[in-house]
């Protein structure tokens, strides 16, 4: 029987080097973004609604098979993956059905909103030709500024998503449960990688392990960020951990002004020294 736990917050915040640093740990077996919740909720959650046959079920005995299907196939999907008994899936859909899995808890990987739009700016001006481009299909160079901050937080991507909708929801989570939800900044994890890491296993009831943190190797199950946003980037993450160092920021200071002023509610919960 798998322990299986998630991962999931905002893009860019050091989630798939965390899965990487955690798969070092003989007994903890960690995805890239995992397809599993996507297929629980879509084809079997949502679908067998309209299927008579399922229709016709008494209520109680649907509900109880469709609970047991669900944990079922959870089990047999990791089973298939790997003999590790600490599973870590990293998805950030995982909130639309974490209420089927009590006891599971979410590690949320955070960080300022400023810095995350620095990294996908820091993205595009590496790609010569194949860059972002927004709803109204502009390339993300040609936008002036007031589009990049339309593109990022009013057009429908994986980061706006993110933001609105699964980080509310693990905030809520973690109001009713604080045991069930783990943010983890990512400034924190570079300035102190060890002490986060000990509260990460503290959080997750698991047995320290000592990682190596000069030799992360990429997971087994790696995946490309252009599956899911607009830049075609390959998401291979350094063998080492990176020192933390004062982030550098290209875009005005009246853009990030704007990005405070708008998402007080974020920084007051992550980063009350912002506003200060």
């Amino acid at each position: 029987m798998k322990t299986i736990h998630f991962c999931s917050g905002l893009p860019r915040t050091g989630s798939t080097v965390l899965m990487n640093i955690l798969q070092q740990n003989p007994q903890v077996f960690t995805t890239g973004t995992c397809a599993l919740p996507t297929l629980l909720k879509d084809h079997i959650l949502v679908k067998s609604r309209f299927r008579e046959c399922f229709q016709a079920m008494a209520t109680h005995q649907a509900d109880a098979a469709m609970y047991g299907l669900i944990h079922g196939a959870s089990q047999g999907w990791f089973e298939g993956l790997t003999s590790k008994p600490v599973v870590i899936s990293k998805n950030r859909g995982w909130s639309d059905i974490n209420h089927l899995f009590p006891n599971s808890k979410t590690i949320a990987c955070v960080r300022d909103i400023r810095d995350i739009i620095e990294s996908f700016e820091r993205v595009n001006s590496k790609i010569k030709a194949l860059h972002s481009f927004g709803d109204a299909q502009h390339l993300y160079p040609s936008m002036m500024e007031v589009e990049k901050y339309d593109y990022f937080f009013k057009e429908g991507n994986a980061f706006s998503a993110g933001l609105y909708q699964e980080l509310p929801r693990l905030m809520e989570i973690y109001k009713q449960d604080p045991s069930r939800v783990k943010f983890v900044r990512y400034e924190d994890l570079l300035k102190d990688p060890h002490g986060m890491l000990q509260n990460i296993y503290a959080f997750l009831g698991l047995s320290y392990y000592e990682h190596d943190l000069n030799h992360i190797e990429q997971s087994d199950l790696f995946e490309h960020d252009h599956a899911y946003f607009r830049e075609r980037t390959d998401h291979h993450t350094q063998p080492q951990l990176m020192p933390w160092k004062e982030p550098t920021r290209s875009l005005s200071e009246g853009f990030h002004n704007k990005v405070i002023a708008n998402h007080k509610w974020f920084y007051e919960g992550f980063y009350p020294d912002v506003l200060v």
